[in-house]
Order: C-alpha cells, then sequence, then structure tokens
C-alpha cells in the first residue's frame, strides 16, 4: 500500500503541482454540478440607469427574517454589474437595497441543470434622506467597505446650503473630517495634508486636470449631469495611480429608458439646464449645460471699471446597449473660464484656461463571473495668464501650460468564488506638453518662450479584494508604473485589512505607496492664477507617499449612530516649488528654477454620524498636522503650508418639516490659516547726500514663511427649501443664507503705514518723520441672502 501510494506522488509533475496550489489559492473548484453563478445588472426602476454601489444579498429560503442566515452578497460596481459564485441550488431569493432606494427582491429555484443564473434586478429611489451620506455607504452583514471611503448621491447636495444657491458636490465634501479648504472662495480640496494637484480628479474615468470654475469658487461639474461622487481619502487601491493624496471618483448619468425629461434651474450666480431620454430602444443620452452670467450683468450694468468674467460648460454622454453583454459608451465634457480686464483695457491681467474631455468605453460580460471595461480617452488642457503688476518698477509675468493626453486603459473583474474578487488591469498614456514662463516686459504673448516635452507613461495593477470569512477581509495589491522621462520604473504596494469583532465594532487599516509624475507649480507672490503643470525628467523626480491609516468603527442605538475614528500619517518627497528669486527671463530653462523638498502630515478624525430619524446629520472634527521643508526656502527651516490648520469641526443637520419644507444647516469651525507677515521693521534714518530728503526709510523684517496664523474662520449657513407643483411640474424654491450671523471672516492681512499728524504751539501742523505700521484685515462674505428655482420635467 505504501508503494502504491508513492507511486502516486511520483505521477504528479511540477507543473501539477502548481496548478493545484492555484487552484487551491484562489479557492477553484473542479466540480460546479451542485452550484451556480448568480450574476447580473441593477439599474434603477425609473431611469434605467445603473445602481452603482447598492447591495445584492443571495438567502437560501424566502425569507429574510430574523434567524434567516444570509448565504451570500456583493456590491455592485460603476457599472450596476455584480456577480455572485458558489450559490447552491435549490430554492433561492434575492434581496437588493441600498442607501437611498427601496428594496427589490426576487424568489426563484435553482435546478441541477443551470450552469449560471443571469438576473436583471430595478431598484425604486427614495426620497433624498441625510443618510444618503454615511462614511462607507451601506453597513451590513455581507461585506466590508474600504477604509477612508464616503459615496455621496448628487441629489442629496441639493439639501445642503450654498453659495448663491449654486449646488456644488465640492463644498459637500469640505464638511467631512479631513477635507479642508483654504479660504471661502475656493471649493478646492485639501485632504490630509495634499495640495489639490495631489488629488486624482475622475470625471467618468477621466482626468481632469483643473476642475474648478472661477479661480475655485465652484467645482467645474454640473451637479445635474453627475449621478454619483465617490472619495477615497488615502490609501487607495491598486486600481488607481498616479497621484499622492486621494482619488475623487465621479460618475456622470447615463440618460434615462423612461422618456424624454430634464431640468433648469436659475440662481444668483449662472443657469443650467440638462435634458435626457432615450433615442429608440437602445441607445439613451444626456446632456448638460451651464453659464455664468457676470460678464453679462456688467455689460448691463455699465460698470466699466470692473472686471470681466464668466465660464461655461457642457456634458454629454451616450449609452448604446448592443446586447445583454455588451455596451458602449461616449462621453464628453468641455470647459472654459475667462478673466479679463475691464472692456477697453489691455492691461493689468488676461486668464484663460479650460478642460476638453472625450472617453469611448466599451463594457462586456465575457462570463458570468468575470467583466470587462476598455476605453480610449482623450485629454486637452490649456491654461495662460498674463498679469501685469505697475508699481516703480513695471513687473510683467506671463505662463502658459498646456497637456494633451491621449490614453488606453482596460480593467477585467474576475469573481471566482466568494472568498476572491480580483482585478487586474492596464493603461498606456502619451502626454504631449507645452509649458512657458517669463517675466520679460519687452516680450510678446506670441512671443512666449515655450518648452515642449512628451513622455509615455505606462500602468499594470493586480487586485485582490480578499474575504476569507464574514469577520475579516484585506484588498491586497500592487501597481507596476512607468515613466518614459527618467526611465523612471517601481512597485507601489497597496493593502487594506478590516477585522469585525461584533456587527457594531470594525477596526480597519491601510498602507499605501504612491507616485505622482506631473507636478503643479505655482507662484505664491501673485494673486492671480499661475498654474504650470510640469512633468518628471532627469532632473526632477516624480514625488512619493507613503501613508498608513489605522481606524475604528462603531454602530450604536440600532445602527441609528455610526461613530468613525480614524489617524494617518503621511510622508512625501521629491515636492517641488520655485525659488525665492526664481528667474523667468526669456530662455531660461524652468526646471531650472524649481526647488525640492519634503513634507509630513499626520492628524486623527472623529465622524459621528446620525443617520434615521427625521433630523438627521454628522459632527465631523479633524486634528492635523501639515509641514513642508526645503532647504532653498524660509531658511532652510520647517514651515507650515498656507492651508495648514490645526482644528476644524464640521456640522450638519437637515430637518424634514413636511412633505414639501425642509431645512438644513451647516457650520464650520476652522483655525486660522498659516500666513506670511512681517515680524519688525528697520527704520533708516537719512544720511545727508543720499537723495532720501530728510525723510529716512524703513524695511519690513520678514523672519519665516507661515510662521503667523490669521484669525480663526467660522460661519453659519442655512437653507429653505419648498416643494412644490405648477403646472403639474415639480418645482424647488430654495432660501440660502450664507454667513447668518455674519461673521468677518479674515481673506488676507497686511501691513499699511500711518502717519501722525500733530499741531505744535503755533498751530502749525506736522506729520511724524517715522510712520506706523498697522495691520490691515480683508474680508469677503458678510451675510448673503441668495434664492434659486429649479424645475424637472
Amino acid at each position: 500500500m505504501r508503494d502504491n501510494l508513492d507511486l502516486r506522488i511520483r505521477q504528479f509533475s511540477p507543473q501539477h503541482i502548481i496548478v493545484l496550489v492555484l487552484f487551491n489559492l484562489f479557492g477553484l473548484q473542479f466540480a460546479k454540478s451542485q452550484s451556480v453563478t448568480i450574476s447580473g445588472f441593477v439599474t434603477e426602476k425609473r431611469s434605467g440607469e445603473a445602481a452603482i454601489g447598492v447591495n445584492v444579498l443571495i438567502y437560501q429560503d424566502t425569507a429574510t427574517t430574523p434567524g434567516q442566515r444570509l448565504f451570500r452578497g456583493a456590491s455592485t460596481n460603476k457599472f450596476g454589474f455584480y456577480s455572485i459564485p458558489s450559490v447552491p441550488v435549490g430554492s433561492c431569493r434575492i434581496v437588493v437595497r441600498g442607501v437611498g432606494y427601496g428594496i427589490a427582491s426576487d424568489t426563484f429555484f435553482i435546478s441541477t441543470s443551470e450552469k449560471e443564473v443571469r438576473k436583471n434586478l430595478q431598484i425604486p429611489q427614495l426620497s433624498i434622506e441625510m443618510a444618503e451620506v454615511v462614511v462607507e455607504g451601506v453597513y451590513d452583514e455581507s461585506k466590508t467597505e474600504a477604509l477612508s471611503t464616503i459615496d455621496i448621491k448628487t441629489d442629496f447636495a441639493r439639501h445642503m446650503p450654498s453659495l448663491g444657491g449654486e449646488i456644488d458636490v465640492f463644498r459637500v465634501l469640505q464638511l467631512l473630517p479631513g477635507v479642508k479648504s483654504v479660504s471661502e472662495i475656493s471649493s478646492g480640496l485639501y485632504i490630509r495634508g495634499g495640495s489639490p494637484d495631489q488629488n486624482l480628479i475622475l470625471l467618468d474615468g477621466v482626468i481632469v486636470y483643473n476642475p474648478f470654475h472661477l479661480g475655485g469658487f465652484l467645482s467645474a461639474f454640473n451637479p445635474d449631469a453627475l449621478l454619483n461622487t465617490r472619495l477615497i481619502k488615502g490609501a487607495f487601491p491598486a486600481e488607481y495611480g498616479g497621484r499622492l493624496s486621494s482619488v475623487l471618483d465621479l460618475t456622470m448619468r447615463e440618460g434615462t429608458r423612461e422618456r424624454l425629461s430634464g431640468s433648469a434651474a436659475i440662481n444668483l450666480i449662472n443657469s443650467r439646464l440638462m435634458l435626457e431620454g432615450p433615442i429608440g430602444e437602445d441607445v439613451t443620452f444626456m446632456i448638460a449645460g451651464r453659464r455664468m452670467y457676470l460678464d453679462l450683468f456688467i455689460a448691463l450694468a455699465n460698470l466699466k471699471d470692473t472686471p470681466r468674467y464668466y465660464f461655461y460648460d457642457l456634458n454629454t454622454k451616450v449609452n448604446l446597449k448592443i446586447s445583454e453583454s455588451d455596451r458602449l459608451f461616449a462621453s464628453g465634457y468641455f470647459g472654459r473660464d475667462v478673466l479679463a480686464p475691464p472692456e477697453g483695457e489691455t492691461s493689468d491681467f488676461n486668464v484663460r484656461w479650460g478642460n476638453s474631455t472625450a472617453n469611448f468605453r466599451w463594457t462586456h460580460l465575457l462570463m458570468a463571473n468575470a467583466f470587462m471595461n476598455s476605453s480610449l480617452i482623450f485629454t486637452n488642457y490649456k491654461f495662460f495668464t498674463d498679469s501685469e503688476d505697475e508699481g516703480d518698477v513695471t513687473e510683467l509675468f506671463r505662463a502658459v501650460s498646456e497637456i494633451q493626453d491621449v490614453t488606453w486603459r482596460a480593467e477585467v473583474q474576475y469573481i471566482p468564488n466568494d472568498v476572491h474578487s480580483i482585478k487586474l488591469g492596464g493603461e498606456l498614456t502619451r502626454h504631449s506638453f507645452n509649458v512657458g514662463a517669463n517675466n520679460d516686459a519687452g516680450s510678446t504673448i506670441f512671443g512666449l518662450t515655450t518648452q515642449r516635452l512628451s513622455s509615455h507613461e505606462a500602468a499594470l495593477f493586480l487586485q485582490d479584494d480578499w474575504n476569507p470569512s464574514p469577520m475579516f477581509s484585506a484588498d491586497v495589491g500592487t501597481r507596476l508604473y512607468y515613466f518614459e522621462k527618467g526611465n523612471y520604473v517601481s512597485l507601489e504596494p497597496r493593502i487594506s485589512t478590516s477585522m469585525k469583532f461584533s456587527d457594531q465594532f470594525t477596526v480597519k487599516s491601510s498602507f499605501a505607496v504612491a507616485h505622482q509624475f506631473l507636478h503643479l507649480i505655482i507662484r505664491n507672490d501673485i494673486s492671480l492664477p499661475t498654474d504650470l503643470w510640469f512633468p518628471s525628467t532627469e532632473n526632477v523626480k516624480p514625488s512619493r507617499c507613503m501613508q498608513t491609516v489605522v481606524g475604528i468603527e462603531t454602530k450604536q442605538f440600532g445602527d441609528e449612530y455610526l461613530l468613525a475614528v480614524e489617524g494617518y500619517y503621511k510622508e512625501y518627497k521629491n515636492l517641488y516649488e520655485y525659488r525665492d528669486r526664481a528667474v523667468f527671463a526669456l530662455g531660461a530653462p524652468l526646471e531650472s528654477q524649481f526647488t525640492q523638498g519634503t513634507g509630513k502630515a499626520y492628524g486623527i478624525e472623529f465622524f459621528l454620524n446620525k443617520q434615521l430619524g427625521s433630523i438627521t446629520g454628522w459632527l465631523g472634527y479633524a486634528l492635523s498636522w501639515t509641514t513642508r521643508h526645503f532647504p532653498e526656502l524660509n531658511r532652510g527651516r520647517e514651515f507650515y503650508p498656507r492651508y495648514d490648520r490645526r482644528h476644524d469641526i464640521a456640522l450638519a443637520a437637515m430637518y424634514r418639516i413636511s412633505d414639501g419644507w425642509e431645512f438644513g444647516a451647516t457650520w464650520m469651525y476652522g483655525t486660522g490659516q498659516a500666513y506670511t507677515m512681517p515680524t519688525g521693521q528697520f527704520y533708516f534714518e537719512d544720511i545727508e547726500g543720499l537723495g532720501y530728503l530728510g525723510s529716512g526709510w524703513q524695511a519690513l523684517d520678514y523672519s519665516q514663511r507661515n510662521a503667523y496664523r490669521l484669525p480663526a474662520f467660522h460661519k453659519l449657513d442655512l437653507n429653505f427649501i419648498r416643494k412644490f407643483s405648477w403646472f403639474n411640474l415639480p418645482f424647488q424654491f430654495s432660501i440660502n443664507v450664507y454667513n447668518a450671523y455674519n461673521r468677518k471672516n479674515p481673506f488676507a492681512q497686511s501691513i499699511r503705514y500711518r502717519y501722525n499728524y500733530e499741531v505744535d504751539p503755533g498751530g502749525n501742523t506736522y506729520r511724524s518723520v517715522i510712520p506706523v505700521p498697522q495691520v490691515v484685515q480683508y474680508t469677503l462674505f458678510p451675510i448673503i441672502p441668495t434664492i434659486g428655482l429649479s424645475v424637472t420635467f
């Protein structure tokens, strides 16, 4: 018997052993006659659009009452696809639910002859509740969500206070702990110590280089065109790359299959219009446009000395259903901003920027447990600034930054069993840059010397969402990147884990390494935008960030309250800024004007979310530190960037008074910004013969960069919404009160000199020889009541 056993062992070659190990590793089964894979698509019942991130649950019998055991669970991807393998034959019930949705279910029987079952389901939408913003979506025993992940339904943002009545998802995100803005006029996202250029902003999978209008006052995304927004605040999975700090993944609407419909809105800032509907049985479309009309008001009011500014943007998407397994999508975005001097003037400043994107995507269901999508992407970004400072010596600064990208991307999601969900993919991008900057007053706009660069960027990624037990899960992956300029090649490990000690208590952690090959360099001494994107080269190395996140979550009082606490630590290398005495002369190499540094960011965040009841909302608090160190800046000493804030508090609440009335309020508090102010002054008496005419002169001493703190920022915003029907159409009228208690929040401070005047005994008035410095504070917005009106049809 022993000899027979040895013979059987020797019959397995090394190749056989490797195959057996792989099958065991991924839990594959040789015989599947007694189990099947259930897969399909979940769509919204009314519109037919993909239901993203909803839970699909399989029960072994026809009941979901307490005591019935959940057998399998999965969540839909951004295309509404789900797959649940290894479901045993017999009677089953499938249940679909998600935040902001009702419940869809179906009961069916799986016979032994079936190998796979296709179940497409439609889920009804509910009225918008505050619970549509929760840390990590829907909580149930079927899945464990990723750390630091927030999903926001766009309809939720419509119920939050806004400035001018204009809806902005970015400003809702700023109410979350760890997400900051640098000023009242900025919707820019500074996430856990990272600057806005370190955020990966994706619109339908396409990178948007400048996602802002009006220098950050509004995001560049029309809320009517958006379906879903997902923010990953740090340590993002391997499928994302090319940025250091965070990921903001926005998905556009596909267009309703029901009928031709749309929405329109007008407020004190801009107007917008969105149309969507079917074109035949298998094609849907969506088109949305927005236009700011400040320039029109200036012209009508004949305000000759007021700068002209306007923006417009256009979103469009077409969805073609080829078969049950294949779909084609074509989506595009076009936006433009223009800031120009008053009519008739040709000097002072001229700033223009815009984004154009297009994505042609094909999705294909390879098999019941394998889903593929591939894209061909085009991106065109242009930025130009021309500013002139007329002092004792006229200083002219001009900069241009243009990027053209062509990208091919493919990804496969494979779900072999209920333990593993594997994603693998790759992308190849050709970047073309045209950059230049100078302050030569003798140059012309058309004579601006620019530098043309090009480079290829490639990446491969592999990640496995591993769920060995209901209590433990992990997402393990790696990303291999290559950047042609400088021949940079490296691996980026990514891992996140989750341990559920009970249904009410979970501990999570994550670790990630990320690199960024495109650097946004700005001038801190000019108030106008001076954005300049510059690629990594042999001399300009890719930026690198290593980050660790640890957090706990607990649910209390029947899941009515959720408390999440997260701590993070990040280290940055190869950060770049302009030198203090950068030379922008014609012909001067731009990369020689950069200086290299490092940075750190760390902190702890608390998030308390009330998800049920007539009054819903959240309270967020963040305690954080962000530092930078550049040997050639600030005399080699460590300093705080301007967006470093020690304490941040945000309170958001919504009260549904009745079916037609809603009330919302937000309150924010933030430690004053780090700011550069003089710490002393020198006065020099006039020396006869040097031409100072006996008046003397003084100079200010700036000892350290951003060593001063502006006063604390805090404000209260209110929103009243009245829903009513007019001409059989649903209208919504909103009253927004910005800065309700009229807090004079500081935007900037500067030093002005004042001379003392005195009267001598003879009645003569004379001026003091030495002027007295005074701190002058600038504020932006007092209390501002605004109104808005919107309609859907």
